[in-house]
């Protein structure tokens, strides 16, 4: 008989099996580096993380639209009678009718948080009025207003926190990235070497059937002489059918563990690979140098994504109370506009006392309001500052002490993260050591069954044992065989899961996630000057 042994290990990389279906249309042979890429090109999952980067991305898009410049233009008519509320008027009301039209652009600095405002605003006027001088007349101006806040939203306003807050969190959103392909690749690890197990597992199931059966077919011809008692065939056959149902197991396990690999490479689009035999080629490497975990320590973890964005998290928070602390300050502003006019139309020629007598008219066109606002001829300026400050406890100082409370809450969350990846990584090289002692313990248990089993066998073959012995030999051998498989397989995905878990934690375990952004909209207001109330600024 051949050595069970020999045939155990020979199945156990499932050599034979990949190498008689190769070239079948639809089985494909697959290395491990081919899993992986098949996985980061098409895994949805990882997909909709990446498309999280761009999310946070565009969020960055909507903080710095604060310091986009605005135009605005209006154009419009207006008519308006007045009654005769003036005893130079008469008796009768005063008709007006204006054609106007402004022009502006106005813009939020993205430094200093100041805001200025430049428009063009001109003016056709009809008026009936007796006391006018034009008709029709001619207005134009224009006019620059800038205002700088000097304590308050100087150093830190809600637009520049809301762009640094957005910036950082695409960086955090980078790290996601990156801390999910080491979490799909090493799923991906896992599944693979899982399939690679269970395949291997089905022919040694297979491979115990047979020897039911063979030991079946020996007890038929000793009951058919009369040297064995029939109820030894019947103990046999029972064994038969009790193997035959390990095999339709270990065949459904099989299934699942291509499924869970097909799920993690396939592309969603391609329905076709369902159908697809995966058949892994690539086998399994015993690490030659085990960690050593007496070394792992704070240095273990240091590229962690998720602790890396954990301190994304925690410097937001202090970019959050550094705004905070701005906000407490007085609301001083710095407020200056110039401005200049001009006047033209048909202008009215007087004569005698007022209101005098109309004796001419002289036109002065718009070439020449444009002069007179260009020259400077009827300049209006200001020059002058607001002072706001809260009476009693502000909003923002209440603010401040919850995000100062937030802050300390997520430093602690960081040095609970620590502590919780220096013990996962600690058990994992543990795992990683103890999986490889159980491999030599299994080889060595399956070298003694092997060993019982001849010994049972050429007993039988000459009278000396019986059927149960022969068969709980061979039940003990798979046992063992099963535990070489098993310990095999754990120490794969021991090695698999240390060599994530210093860049990521276990993908379906404690997830550290960022808060993400909300941006505001905050519209650029448009400075005009400060006048006295009552006062016109203009024309």
């Amino acid at each position: 008989m051949k050595r069970i042994l020999i045939v155990a290990l020979g199945l156990l990389m499932s050599s034979g099996l990949a190498s008689a279906q190769t070239g079948a249309p639809d089985t494909l042979q697959l290395t491990l580096d081919e899993a992986i890429r098949r996985a980061i090109d098409h895994n949805p999952d990882l997909a909709s993380i990446r498309l999280g980067t761009q999310v946070e991305t565009e969020r960055v898009a909507e903080s710095e639209s604060a310091y986009t410049p605005v135009f605005s233009t209006m154009i419009g008519t207006s008519s308006n009678v007045t009654p005769p509320s003036n005893f130079l008027l008469g008796d009768r009301g005063v008709d007006t009718n204006d054609l106007f039209s402004s022009t502006g652009v106005r813009q939020r600095l993205a430094w200093g948080a100041g805001t200025w405002h430049l428009s063009w605003d001109t003016s056709r006027t009809t008026t009936d009025s007796p006391l006018t001088s034009f008709d029709p007349s001619l207005q134009s101006g224009f006019q620059f207003a800038f205002s700088q806040p000097l304590l308050k939203d100087r150093k830190m306003d809600l637009a520049r926190q809301q762009t640094i807050t957005t910036r950082r969190n695409v960086e955090s959103a980078e790290l996601r990235v990156k801390e999910a392909a080491v979490q799909t690749m090493a799923a991906v690890k896992q599944a693979y070497w899982t399939l690679k197990a269970t395949r291997a597992n089905v022919t040694v199931q297979q491979r115990s059937l047979e020897l039911a059966q063979e030991l079946v077919r020996q007890n038929k011809a000793r009951v058919d002489i009369g040297q064995t008692p029939p109820i030894d065939l019947l103990q046999a056959e029972a064994e038969v059918a009790q193997r035959r149902e390990n095999l339709i197991r270990a065949n459904t396990a099989a299934g699942d563990a291509e499924d869970r690999l097909r799920r993690l490479i396939i592309d969603p689009a391609d329905t076709s690979f369902w159908r697809v035999r995966l058949e892994p080629s690539d086998e399994p490497v015993m690490s030659g140098l085990l960690p050593d975990v007496d070394v792992i320590g704070a240095d273990g973890f240091a590229g962690r994504f998720d602790l890396a964005r954990a301190r994304k998290d925690l410097d937001n928070l202090a970019t959050t109370v550094e705004f905070y602390n701005d906000q407490q300050k007085a609301d001083v502003r710095l407020e200056t506009s110039f401005r200049s006019n001009g006047l033209g139309g048909t202008r009215f020629l007087r004569d005698g006392g007022f209101p005098g007598t109309i004796t001419g008219t002289a036109n002065r066109g718009y070439g020449s309001v444009l002069g007179d606002m260009f020259g400077s001829t009827y300049p209006t300026w200001s020059v002058g500052f607001t002072v706001n400050y809260p009476i009693g406890k502000s909003y923002e100082e209440a603010a401040l002490a919850r995000t100062e409370l937030e802050r300390r809450q997520a430093g602690q969350r960081i040095a609970s993260l620590q502590l919780q990846i220096g013990e996962t990584l600690r058990q994992a090289a543990r795992q990683v050591h103890s999986t490889a002692q159980r491999i030599e313990a299994a080889r060595a248990g399956q070298t003694v069954a092997q060993q019982r089993l001849d010994v049972e066998q050429r007993r039988f073959e000459v009278g000396l044992s019986t059927s149960f012995l022969v068969t709980q030999a061979q039940r003990d051998l798979l046992q063992t065989q099963v535990n070489l498989l098993q310990a095999m397989l754990d120490h794969q995905s021991a090695l698999v899961s240390f060599e994530a878990l210093q860049q990521a934690p276990a993908l379906g375990g404690q997830q550290t996630e960022s808060s993400g952004s909300t941006v505001i909209a905050l519209p650029t207001s448009a400075p005009a000057g400060l006048f006295r109330p009552g006062a016109a600024a203009g024309f």
